[in-house]
């Protein structure tokens, strides 16, 4: 069975109405990449990971002590200065033996107890480097700079190990050698990851504006592949563009701004399509706040907002009724609530909807699609996203409930607190670079 490119789970997900294969292609370490013109996986379905994937959990916590006010509770207002401190903070987590490998200079899903990372992953590091040298917390030059760091992420996409039967990335890569990690891709079930791959071509296309030196070697990467002996991510494109006329999920519309920036031509309009149909599925109330019936989540979201510069009225529309119908949670329970995606206290990673298409609000789900009933966790990322749009005492209370009952970022900002108030401790690339993104948000737009 194959379901459609934008499907409405995440990538990530094990759906259980998609037959699940256990005799997926993998290649030795050491073989070497072969992209093809034609892959041979037949009628390509680049999302079809949204419903077949993995996801490697990251790591899981014990409570943790209240301590005294930190950097949000003390501040009187929450002004560039302020931001710049929460920048500096989450940018402890790329320092090299943390977030970053010391040897290779390539990035940590989740630190050193994942040290391994996904094409989603990569895209977040290459963003985080933008948005540290953007607020000034790095400098373009010495070592473990922007220009050297993001040198080696070009070069490794130049000369990495592809999978010589599909002709694409491999799922998930070593840290250590840049080498395929055999643990989680060797489940894989489609022959590339193509949620991730939206994910990291956002990354890029801001980084070609951002260092334009850089801009005909990505052009290359992506564009030219069958031709460099690297992916054919063209033969992507006609899936993006037919699964757009359905599709009315966030990561729909993200992934597919991803792919339409490389090509704007043949993809003109999928964005706007995908927003024009969330918007257009009808509406459902939640204590008084409207939501469109589609499927709407944190990270997405709000890496939409900050990352795609494009401000468009639907989006920040549809962003602002996410964070309402959170207050609205709050002052109807006195609960803090900041639903995403993200590890748990279990060895499960859970997609926390806001919404889904079919109305249903605060549905949690698990990597294998099935309803997850543990406390949902109130995701720092989220919260800092909340307080950098908006502003408001609900958001500056959460996140200073959140720093308060979460160790000192150190080393990065912790993943989160679940509802039932056990710290989620574990540190990674996934929520320091959506905080780097929240502080360069509000610093430009104060």
């Amino acid at each position: 069975m194959l379901v459609s490119v934008f499907a409405f789970l995440p990538k990530g997900n094990n759906a259980p109405d998609v037959p699940q294969s256990s005799d997926a292609p993998s290649a030795s370490p050491n073989s070497t990449a072969q992209a093809t013109a034609n892959p041979t996986s037949g009628n390509l379905d680049p999302f079809r990971i949204i419903q077949t994937g993995i996801e490697s959990p990251r790591p899981t916590s014990s409570p943790t002590p209240l301590h005294d006010p930190g950097l949000i509770e003390s501040a009187q207002t929450m002004n560039s200065s302020v931001w710049r401190s929460v920048a500096a903070y989450a940018w402890n987590y790329y320092a090299p033996g943390t977030g970053v490998d010391p040897n290779t200079g390539l990035p940590r899903g989740g630190g050193t107890d994942a040290p391994n990372f996904t094409d989603w992953d990569l895209g977040c590091y290459i963003q985080a480097v933008i948005d540290a040298q953007k607020i000034g917390v790095i400098g373009t030059g010495g070592a473990w700079n922007s220009s050297q760091r993001l040198e080696i992420v070009v070069k490794f996409l130049e000369t990495r190990e592809l999978n010589s039967t599909t002709g694409y990335p491999f799922w998930f890569y070593q840290a250590s050698d840049g080498k395929d990690y055999h643990t989680d891709s060797d489940h894989a079930t489609a022959p590339v990851d193509g949620a991730d791959t939206g994910r990291l071509f956002v990354a890029l296309n801001n980084l070609k504006f951002y260092n334009s030196s850089l801009a005909g070697r990505i052009n290359d990467i992506v564009l030219n592949g069958q031709n460099l002996n690297r992916s054919n991510y063209a033969a992507l494109v006609p899936a993006i563009k037919a699964d757009s006329f359905s599709a009315n999920n966030i990561y729909a519309y993200y992934i597919g701004s991803g792919f339409a920036s490389f090509w704007p031509n043949e993809l003109a309009g999928v964005p706007d399509r995908i927003l024009n149909n969330i918007v257009s599925n009808g509406n459902v109330t939640y204590n008084g706040v409207w939501l469109p019936k589609a499927g709407l989540l944190g990270d997405p979201l709000y890496c939409s907002v900050f990352e795609l510069n494009s401000n468009n009225p639907q989006l920040m529309t549809i962003a602002k009724q996410v964070y309402l119908a959170h207050e609205a949670y709050y002052n109807d329970t006195s609960q803090f609530r900041a639903f995403s995606e993200g590890g748990t206290l279990s060895d499960h990673w859970a997609y926390e909807w806001t919404v889904m298409p079919d109305g249903r609000t605060w549905v949690v789900l698990d990597e294998t699609g099935a309803l997850y009933n543990n406390n949902p966790i109130i995701y720092t990322k989220v919260s800092m996203s909340f307080l950098a749009l908006y502003n408001t005492s609900f958001a500056k209370n959460m996140t200073a409930y959140l720093e308060h009952n979460l160790p000192d970022p150190t080393s990065g900002y912790c993943e989160g607190v679940s509802e039932s108030n056990l710290g989620l401790t574990g540190v990674g690339v996934h929520t320091n670079s959506l905080i780097l993104d929240a502080a360069l948000y509000a610093i430009q737009h104060q």
